[in-house]
């Protein structure tokens, strides 16, 4: 999609489609006050109406798109209406949109306006060819937007591929081909290399499937003075539940279980192309969590790439234990602080429902500064409590601990179990089991993945910069 910036007034822009974000109750300038008193239309969020262009009116577009942004005119409300509004732009080659928040407009166009078609057999939608901006000039915002919005669609891609097309391996080829194509620095460990690691919790999990697990390591070495991130994401590629299987109704749409990794490594992607002071070292750890003579069994005892070993009470609670070995082995590095993702627990689905990601950590600063990140983001977080006593539930009679401790507050019980990996270091844990993957569209994109904490990830890195 091209974008450029115009500083025409709306009236005089030649375009397709013009694009009006209206305040609820306000004019919305044109002449065209008096039609919308006939049809209703009051700028309620929700809303739009298309009119196309009559003899006689007062702009040069060939229609005019009247949308409703309700109340607020912040970047949020921009975004979301301009999202849900996305479809319908792609049926005109050229559209000017009147707003000043560039931003909000270029991200509600491309995540709104996303699908994930590649598997149809009819022609892919069209997607808007041409955007133009009536907002001056305002260069680094397009290109800032547009890096964002890769960075969505990058994550988005990845969880939506179907499982069978997107192993541990597959998983670990794009990370390297995006990371050459961002000149950044890429190892990826194979199962060999994880044995003498001694990555067993990654092994533990991926002990059962033809595809074997990797670690896959994406790193951007900032300015080499302002620090560094760790980002620490859970990849499991499919999620059976091993010997304890899920359901069919639960284990539909277990490709999405890698999100973790795939935000992170769309986040340093990002930060690359943004050319961020800050350092980012992304870690993936990859595997499928299936069924096999070779599963890994309740009971069975994992050794962790820090030494610490794990009873595997409950073969379903399997990303505790492959992003163990991610933070442990992000910690020998000494990052300033690690930060991980990923889709966990059934409890933050039924705490925090739909809209609201999960955040624990060990350090109150680093948790706040990621809370204020996505509430600039327009992606809501809310803290869950590290609560000491919860840990003797995942007390062990054979290991250091069990993975599992009861299904009641099993966001904070997972939270204590990877604590332990994490060398004292700043930590957060986010856990967005229902955030990064939703059965039903939204104003920012169709049902499927949602590319969730990619833009607070970016916000953030951008912060510590």
């Amino acid at each position: 999609m091209e974008v450029s910036l115009s500083s025409l007034a709306p009236a005089e822009i030649a375009a397709d489609l013009l694009v009006l974000l209206v305040r609820e109750g306000l004019d919305p300038g044109l002449g065209l006050g008096g039609v919308l008193g006939q049809v209703r239309f009051t700028g309620r969020a929700g809303q739009d109406l298309l009119l196309p262009r009559r003899d006689g009116d007062a702009f040069r577009a060939a229609a005019v798109l009247l949308v409703g942004l309700g109340a607020d005119d912040d970047a949020h409300a921009v975004r979301r209406a301009v999202g849900r509004v996305a479809p319908r732009l792609a049926e005109f080659p050229t559209v000017a949109v009147a707003f000043p928040h560039v931003e909000a407009v270029i991200e509600g166009v491309r995540l709104g306006g996303y699908r994930f078609d590649g598997y149809k057999s009819e022609p892919p939608r069209p997607a808007v060819r041409e955007l133009i901006i009536l907002a001056g000039e305002d260069p680094q915002g397009v290109a800032r937007a547009g890096i964002v919005a890769d960075a969505v669609t990058f994550a988005r891609d990845l969880v939506n591929t179907p499982a069978g097309d997107l192993v541990p391996m597959d998983l670990a080829e794009h990370a390297r081909a995006m990371a050459g194509a961002c000149g950044l620095g890429v190892r990826v460990l194979d199962a060999g290399a994880l044995r003498e690691g001694g990555f067993g919790g990654i092994l533990g999990v991926g002990a059962a499937s033809a595809n074997p697990p990797c670690l896959i390591e994406v790193s951007y070495p900032g300015d080499g003075v302002s620090g560094t991130i760790g980002l620490a994401g859970k990849g499991i590629t499919f999620d059976s539940g091993g010997l304890a299987i899920k359901g069919l109704g639960a284990m539909s749409t277990m490709k999405c279980d890698m999100a973790g990794g795939a935000t992170m490594l769309a986040a340093v992607q990002a930060a690359a192309r943004l050319e961020l002071p800050v350092g980012v070292t992304a870690v993936v750890s990859a595997a499928e969590n299936m069924v096999s003579g070779s599963a890994t069994r309740p009971g069975d005892v994992l050794t962790h790439r820090n030494g610490r070993t794990t009873e595997v009470t409950d073969t379903d609670s399997e990303g505790r234990l492959v992003l163990a070995d991610a933070l442990a082995y992000l910690a020998e590095s000494s990052p300033d602080v690690l930060i991980d993702a990923a889709t966990l627990t059934y409890s933050v689905m039924h705490a925090l429902g739909e809209d609201i990601t999960g955040v624990i950590g060990s350090d109150r600063e680093l948790v706040g500064e990621l809370i204020a990140a996505g509430a600039r983001a327009g992606e809501p977080m809310w803290e869950l409590p590290l609560w000491e006593p919860y840990a003797d539930r995942l007390t062990s009679e054979v290991a250091d601990a069990k993975n599992e401790g009861g299904s009641l507050a099993d966001a904070t019980i997972a939270a204590l179990f990877l604590r332990p990996f994490t060398a004292g270091l700043p930590w957060a844990h986010l856990d967005f089991a229902t955030t990064a993957y939703l059965d039903k569209a939204t104003d920012l994109g169709p049902a499927g993945a949602t590319g969730a904490m990619v833009r607070t990830l970016i916000g953030y890195l951008e912060s510590r910069s």
